[in-house]
């Protein structure tokens, strides 16, 4: 009893001691339209309510915070008071006063007197609290996302010291009626007419000082359109956190964050399909090429995880292989994880590997994936991506593994580099084993575009720029690229190769593409990653376009208008089929590079695009 004995619980006990013998006599007035002489009855009720609350522990929650949730013990609670003072009374008088309908009357009295009076009290906590800081130093804000989650942070607004100043909300439906009012705060339109919107807030001089993101489910080209309008329209931008944060009302004012780049995807991020992966790799031995590259080493932590039996980690370079044994140190004891130091390009030693482990699953990341480098190592990019591929998938036929999954690139669609030529001519090969070969080894391929933070990607590279001081190089101001984060990317490999596996012979020699939603353009890209350095673009760090570099494209595409798409519903990726090369066509281009590739011959490139334009 002691804990509840302070003033605010004193003056709660109170008023429900009031409030409980208010309700008898209303509800005895009800009945009767005169007022009875129930005196030694008001008094029981008057004492019983607050003590059922005390024992309850109705009093140990905040009329500031009273909700809904709150109610339903509230209302229990009332139940079981009103059934006692009933009992009570009857027992010293038999109700000789009090008409049985008075029962029934005074539960409903007692609910709406006590609940309706924690509930004014909060309204009007919020409200004043609410007023009481509304000053000239505020923020104006526009939120931008659904209604719900916009109440959720207008309410979240109410109950703070008052950080922002909401001038309205901007919704994602353009069938939302723009009259409504939530919380007193106007819808004024869809994101389709965000740019209007500001220009009308600008000229009744409210132009909001920072937009606030309240969805998750913004779509990608809406999330690039609202970017190039807040860069043009100096507003800076943020995220809230979720509703259940929000609701909570602490910390207010860190719950709004910077967008992050992967916000700019404009999507929801996919995820890997748990139990299903993990009976695929129970007990299997697992192969990953280029294990100490960005998508390899995060997909060997990921199937590193399963109850695998055993996962080999094969890379070229030996600071990567040293860091892979830093790693995975304790299941290199246990004897489940082993690494090779290796060239996928050397014969004997690749078939050393198969005879040891007897892979059963061999994913392929392994391959030279700079554009720039690749267009001057013409000869190394098709050695490395064309013959290494070809290799590596001939010892997955003839030692009988259970699939092989080559990890391709979206600038294998329409070439335009040596890298992505090559990438190209690999997803045949894949392609045409998977289509043709007799063997039971299937043959996947799987297409993404650039990874969010991956080595070499031009995030990390901008990091090191805006720790310089600047200036941030990009290639074009209106360039563009499909992104995805690096924990997509290991999904879509996972997710795909369960798919593609299990699928029909229909869909053989077909090629998984993550669902990238729209393209975002590096400039954005770069002036965001300024933003969230607390920096602002072209004055405390400036963009510097330095012009398309050789083999580059202002714009990727996902697939090619020779490849047909075909949707498998929602799984966050989707096929592509094509014409698939036969396996002599095959080797008449793998002959042919051969022989490009030799020192006595300086024509690889232009070999390489002949064979693509003739599409093999």
């Amino acid at each position: 009893m002691k804990k509840y004995i302070n003033i605010k619980v004193f003056i709660a006990i109170l008023i429900d001691f009031f409030l409980g013998g208010l309700s008898l006599y209303i509800a005895n007035y009800i009945r009767l339209n005169y007022l009875e002489d129930i005196r030694i009855e008001v008094v029981i009720s008057s004492f019983l309510l607050p003590v059922i609350f005390i024992v309850l522990g109705i009093y140990k929650r905040s009329w500031k915070y009273f909700s809904i949730l709150d109610l339903w013990s509230f209302v229990k609670a009332c139940l079981i008071a009103n059934t006692l003072t009933f009992l009570f009374i009857f027992i010293l008088n038999r109700m000789e006063n009090i008409p049985r309908l008075v029962v029934i009357l005074n539960f409903f009295t007692l609910i709406f007197l006590t609940g309706g009076a924690r509930v004014i009290y909060r309204t009007l906590y919020e409200r004043f609290s609410f007023l009481l800081s509304y000053t000239q130093n505020r923020i104006p804000i526009l939120l931008i996302g659904d209604n719900d989650n916009a109440e959720f942070f207008i309410r979240a607004s109410e109950r703070t010291s008052g950080l922002y100043k909401l001038l309205g909300i901007v919704n994602e439906n353009d069938k939302e009626n723009k009259e409504f009012l939530i919380r007193g705060v106007p819808l004024l339109g869809s994101i389709n007419n965000l740019e209007k919107i500001l220009n009308k807030l600008h000229k009744e001089k409210k132009m909001p000082q920072k937009i606030i993101i309240v969805s998750k489910s913004i779509k990608g080209t809406d999330m690039s359109n609202i970017m190039k309008l807040v860069d043009i329209k100096g507003i800076s931008i943020g995220r809230a956190l979720s509703p259940n944060e929000l609701i909570s009302g602490k910390a207010f004012s860190t719950n709004i964050k910077d967008i992050g780049l992967e916000d700019l995807l404009g999507r929801r991020q996919n995820k890997l399909e748990y139990k299903k992966v993990k009976n695929f790799l129970k007990n299997q031995t697992v192969l990953i090429t280029g294990a100490g590259g960005s998508i390899g080493s995060v997909l060997a932590k990921a199937i590193s995880k399963f109850n695998i039996k055993k996962l080999i980690l094969l890379d070229v370079n030996e600071n990567a292989i040293y860091n892979l044994s830093q790693d995975f140190e304790i299941g290199i004891r246990k004897n489940i994880i082993k690494l090779s130091c290796s060239n996928i390009r050397n014969h004997d030693e690749m078939e050393k590997v198969f005879i040891k482990y007897k892979p059963d699953i061999i994913y392929h990341a392994a391959a030279l994936k700079h554009v720039s480098i690749c267009e001057e190592n013409v000869s190394e990019a098709i050695r490395t991506n064309i013959f290494g591929t070809d290799l590596l998938s001939g010892f997955a036929q003839k030692y009988l593994s259970k699939c092989f999954i080559l990890i391709s690139t979206d600038k294998a669609v329409s070439p335009s580099s040596v890298m992505g030529a090559t990438k190209k001519i690999a997803e045949n090969i894949i392609q045409s084993k998977d289509r043709f070969s007799l063997f039971t080894t299937r043959f996947i391929t799987v297409r993404f575009g650039n990874v969010l933070g991956s080595q070499g990607s031009v995030v990390p590279h901008f990091k090191k720029q805006i720790a310089k001081g600047g200036p941030l190089t990009v290639t074009h101001k209106n360039v563009s690229r499909f992104f995805m984060t690096i924990e997509e990317a290991v999904a879509l490999v996972l997710n795909a190769t369960l798919e593609q596996f299990y699928s029909k012979h229909e869909s053989r020699g077909s090629i998984s593409v993550l669902n990238m939603g729209a393209s975002i353009k590096i400039d954005i890209l770069a002036k965001q990653m300024i933003k969230t350095a607390g920096l602002t673009p072209n004055k405390d760090i400036k963009i510097k376009y330095t012009g398309l570099k050789k083999g580059e494209k202002m714009h990727e595409n996902l697939y090619s208008s020779e490849e047909k798409k075909l949707d498998i519903g929602d799984k966050g990726f989707f096929l592509v089929k094509s014409k698939v090369p036969s396996e002599s066509s095959i080797k008449k281009t793998l002959l042919s590079l051969k022989k490009s590739c030799s020192y006595i011959n300086n024509n690889a490139k232009k070999n390489l695009f002949k064979i693509i334009r003739k599409k093999i």
